[in-house]
């Protein structure tokens, strides 16, 4: 099935698809980027081209849900990767599971502004973080358009590290809130330089220092998490896995 998505140049994994059978026809698909994935996971290190296969796969939170509901669980997760490539892939995925019954679909959304996302900014948005917003509204939007389209799947949208929107299909917590154990909300969408950098590339937006601002404050509450690893995104440990599968757990 990884033949069948085509991992961006940039990438540093060749394979985004994993699949554990289960002798149950129930099956969950999990899908987001390096958290949902296991980076950090064991020896595993994807900017060093390191994957600790076995032992990743063990501690990610879709197989420690997939293990508790004894589902069979597909990881569809792209490092780096952005919303907008991930939605397309589960498009393509859901297309190949139409007469499998019954699914659970957890899609975590990370922050916006990533690649293909800024492929369709629009530029005549007066703010940052206004773009931001948008960005998100359309994937919100892509993945309530699958679940229509699929009304036999139950579909459950979080955040990892960034922020929902106000009255979002969403869960009410994101990981990092949960690993935290408070709420952090404030408009905060975005927090890699590299992807802030790349939205203002073309023209600079008024509010790109309160973007900045905002991204550097999150990387702090990052930083000061016990389940988090200090390096890349700063990476869910074992416990952070363990912790994010029990709360969607308690949302089925």
């Amino acid at each position: 099935m990884s033949l069948f998505f085509k991992v961006p140049d940039w990438s540093m994994i060749n394979n985004p698809y994993s699949y554990v059978h289960r002798d149950n026809n129930a099956l969950l698909i999990t899908v987001g980027d390096s958290w949902t994935y296991g980076d950090s996971l064991g020896n595993t290190k994807v900017r060093d081209g390191v994957d600790d296969v076995d032992y990743r796969l063990a501690h990610i939170y879709g197989n420690i849900m997939s293990e508790d509901m004894n589902t069979a669980w597909i990881n569809l997760a792209l490092p780096g990767g952005s919303n907008s490539l991930l939605i397309s892939w589960l498009e393509y995925l859901l297309e190949k599971l139409q007469n499998r019954s019954p699914i659970i679909c957890v899609f975590t959304l990370t922050e916006s502004g990533r690649h293909e996302d800024v492929q369709a900014m629009d530029y005549g948005l007066i703010t940052q973080h206004r773009v931001l917003e948008k960005i998100l509204e359309n994937n919100y939007a892509k993945i309530q358009t699958l679940a229509l389209r699929y009304p036999n799947i139950k579909f459950i949208m979080a955040h990892n590290f960034t922020d929902s929107l106000p009255n979002a299909p969403t869960v009410e917590k994101s990981w990092l809130e949960v690993m935290l154990d408070k709420p952090i909300q404030n408009n905060t969408h975005i927090v890699i330089s590299e992807h802030i950098a790349q939205m203002n590339y073309d023209t600079r937006f008024p509010d790109v220092l309160d973007v900045i601002d905002k991204a550097n404050a999150r990387m702090d509450l990052l930083d000061s998490c016990d389940h988090c690893f200090k390096e890349d995104s700063r990476h869910p440990n074992e416990t952070g896995h363990r912790m994010w599968a029990n709360y969607l757990l308690e949302q089925i």
